[in-house]
């Protein structure tokens, strides 16, 4: 195998080494040559020293190289180097060649045309014969431009736009054959459009692959807005001397108008049948998007410059217009994607559980409207809701955790079955899928899914064999393909591309669902903190006046106790009763406010959390609410036992004995019964059940709230309405919850819990 070239101790892959081993790396700018239809010079600034130059400068200013190393330029254009001299400095040469004058030397019928531009820390001067007969007079090529680009900004959409613009190229080029070449994201690219002469064989719509043109070459090709080989038999001209002096390093030709192209390149064009080429890239936001490539079969070809700067011009134009030709074609597709993006944040704002915002198929817009696809799904944690077809919701789990090890917000891909081998099981559901990160802390993702699309690909030539290799004397020798015969492949396990408005759209979404839950957040958290401010003034107040009130209360209840021993025998029955109402009430208002203390007391009381012996505190509550159970017949069911927890241990007694009481009091069955246990949930889960009256649906809230009683003042035993809201207080001090399960005349079950959801 060949030894690539080392210079300055690092490998240089160039034209004379590349191998099967090194192609994709070779550096295509440093040839050390230039096609022979022109000359090169060499030039260190800021003495304008010639270091370097082709060989065949005889041939354009009858000089031999060696003679001109170490002269001034001045040597070289005589009389006429001021001028030049003063452009060199005057114009920006550092993006690539600029015509900075027209020369006619000794010797040499017809003028040349000097272009420069700097690269490398050099400056580099390309000399080219000016053409005797131009095809087109300059005004006629200015016409014809003018004319085009009118023409192709007044075409509809992308694909009319390319015809013609491939179709009005080769009008005023005059080359056999001029095509429209987009690139695949894997390197491959096809043929979107082509103009022929009529007996040449079609290349509309072939594939090729991406060995054909590759990354060295792609990158070359977004460099310039032209490159030219009027020759592919061509036989290149060599620098004299090989390296620059100063640097002992090769040249930098990247923008060189003149540079000699890697053999592969020469030697594929030849195998194509093609003796001359103009290329010019299309670029879309600065990317390399594809190539309008012209081809000459019948004879070299040397376009002149007048012609090439006139394609050159129509190259920028090209671009531009393509640029905002496809983009108009997905514009409206892009509204109405923005409309359902706002329809569903604002959705969103109003609804806050995510999968009844977006993951139902019952609400329109959803998912589907928003971007099309088979199907879509909401993962969250302990949730997965689905719309359309999707892949099972187990492999919905394994894609998210999957998902979450790629570290990316915003994922994509046509064809998951190759990055992600188990979905090949489901791939006729989902073989392309765009997935958004929503929460970056847990594994939670907005999915769509596309099914697989089976596609037919007409490829020019086998692409599983882009190159032939040779063996000579040991050594690997890597040739490009000399077969371009029409093959076609089914292509599966692939979905129709994701567009990248479709992927934006995606991330608006997730910013928005982002923006919509801070704020969400940052609204809770407010009303946290102003809820707790009202309860500390609340619990002030109701401390205050509970204590305040107590006194005179006392009094007037001990005023009207000593009215009625005192007029014993002297009321009649009105006053007695008057008497005895007045009593009745002062006994209902200090209960009131004792139960308003209590509350109180129960939402400041700090906490003493302590491991607790559950059944030997539950035995302390029965006993605390024997005198409401009595001797009547009321069955306590202790299925298990409750084992230890922490908690404060007088709260917790206290949530016990109200809950046990209520369940006896409550009850109208013959046969009482109140079971108490614990459930092995996390948190646990800690039950009061009976069978007495139950409670229906829409009192289930109500019978929480303070002071407020479901059943008259006088049934089933009275009370003041509020043992249930200190029972909550109690619970939720423990940072748990309290519900009730019941069926009306049947009985309820009272759940709680004394720690956070999810918490052991």
């Amino acid at each position: 195998m060949n030894a690539p070239d080392t210079r300055k101790g690092v490998p240089i892959v160039t034209a004379k080494n590349v191998d099967l081993s090194n192609c994709d790396r070779e550096l295509v700018q440093y040839p050390g040559a230039v096609q022979p239809h022109g000359a090169m010079l060499i030039v260190d600034e800021p003495e304008y020293i010639i270091r370097q130059a082709s060989e065949n400068c005889g041939d354009f200013i009858g000089r031999p190289a060696e003679l001109l190393l170490g002269k001034s330029i001045e040597y070289v254009f005589g009389r006429n180097a001021p001028q030049m001299l003063d452009r060199l400095r005057r114009v920006s040469l550092e993006n690539g060649p600029v015509h900075v004058t027209r020369e006619s030397f000794a010797g040499s019928a017809r003028g040349v045309n000097i272009f420069a531009h700097r690269c490398g820390g050099v400056l580099i001067l390309e000399l080219e014969m000016v053409a005797s007969q131009p095809d087109t007079s300059s005004a006629q090529l200015y016409s014809d431009v003018r004319e085009t680009i009118a023409a192709l900004e007044n075409t509809r959409g992308l694909q009319n736009f390319f015809d013609l613009a491939v179709d009005r190229i080769r009008a005023f080029t005059g080359y056999d054959r001029v095509m429209a070449y987009k690139f695949a994201e894997d390197g491959s690219g096809h043929v979107v459009a082509e103009a022929k002469r009529q007996n040449l064989e079609p290349y509309l719509g072939l594939h090729y692959p991406a060995t054909d043109i590759p990354a060295p070459a792609r990158r070359m090709f977004g460099l310039s807005w032209l490159r030219h080989l009027p020759d592919v038999d061509y036989v290149p001209v060599r620098l004299y001397p090989e390296f620059h002096p100063a640097t002992h390093k090769p040249v930098d030709m990247s923008y060189a108008i003149l540079r000699s192209v890697s053999v592969m390149y020469s030697s594929y064009l030849k195998n194509m049948g093609v003796k001359s080429t103009m290329v010019m890239p299309l670029m879309k936001n600065g990317q390399l998007w594809g190539l309008i490539s012209a081809m000459h079969h019948r004879s070299p070809r040397q376009v002149p410059y007048e012609a090439r700067m006139a394609a050159e011009f129509l190259s920028h134009m090209l671009s531009l217009l393509m640029g905002a030709k496809e983009d108009a074609d997905g514009y409206n597709e892009r509204l109405r994607m923005t409309a359902v993006t706002e329809q569903l944040v604002e959705r969103l704002s109003r609804e806050p559980d995510l999968h009844a915002s977006l993951g139902t198929s019952d609400k329109s817009p959803n998912l589907l409207s928003q971007i099309s696809a088979g199907g879509a799904a909401v993962v969250t944690q302990g949730q997965i809701s689905a719309i359309g077809v999707t892949p099972p919701k187990r492999e919905l789990e394994v894609l998210a955790a999957w998902f979450a090890e790629q570290n990316q917000t915003v994922f994509s891909t046509d064809r998951l079955p190759e990055i992600h081998p188990p979905s090949a099981a489901y791939k006729s559901l989902a073989s392309g899928i765009l997935a958004v990160r929503i929460s970056l802390q847990s594994p939670e993702f907005l999915m769509w899914f596309r099914p697989e699309h089976i596609e037919v690909v007409k490829w020019a030539g086998d692409p599983k064999k882009p190159v032939k290799v040779s063996e000579t004397d040991g050594e690997l020798r890597l040739q490009p393909r000399s077969s371009f015969a029409l093959w076609k492949e089914s292509v599966t396990g692939r979905s129709e591309p994701w567009r990248s408005d479709e992927e934006e759209i995606a991330a608006n979404l997730r910013q928005a669902i982002s923006e919509v839950v801070l704020n969400r957040a940052q609204h809770i958290e407010r009303m946290n903190r102003e809820l707790a401010d009202a309860n500390v003034e609340l619990d002030s107040f109701a401390y205050v006046a509970s204590h305040d009130l107590k006194e005179p209360l006392r009094g007037v209840h001990l005023l009207a106790s000593f009215l009625k021993r005192g007029l014993e025998g002297k009321l009649d029955e009105k006053g007695k009763q008057q008497l005895e109402t007045i009593l009745q009430l002062t006994r209902r208002m200090d209960d009131l406010i004792e139960s308003l203390l209590q509350y109180s007391r129960t939402g400041r009381l700090e906490l003493n959390l302590e491991i607790v012996d559950m059944d030997e505190l539950l035995d302390e509550a029965i006993v605390d609410c024997r005198h409401a159970i009595g001797n009547q017949d009321v069955e306590i069911r202790r299925p298990r036992t409750l084992g230890k927890d922490t908690c404060d241990r007088v709260r917790v007694r206290e949530i016990f004995s109200n809950l046990i009481t209520n369940a006896k009091k409550y009850n109208d069955k013959p046969r009482r019964w109140i079971e108490i246990g614990v459930e092995d949930t996390v948190p646990r889960r800690y039950y009061v059940r009976d069978n007495g009256i139950g409670i229906s649906e829409d009192a289930r809230e109500r019978i929480f709230e303070i002071f407020r009683r479901i059943h008259g003042k006088d049934e089933f035993g009275g009370g003041v309405g509020a043992g249930l809201t200190i029972t909550r207080r109690a619970v939720e001090r423990h940072s748990g919850k309290i519900w009730v399960e019941s069926s009306p005349g049947e009985g309820s079950t009272f759940y709680f819990t004394l720690a956070p959801e999810g918490s052991a």
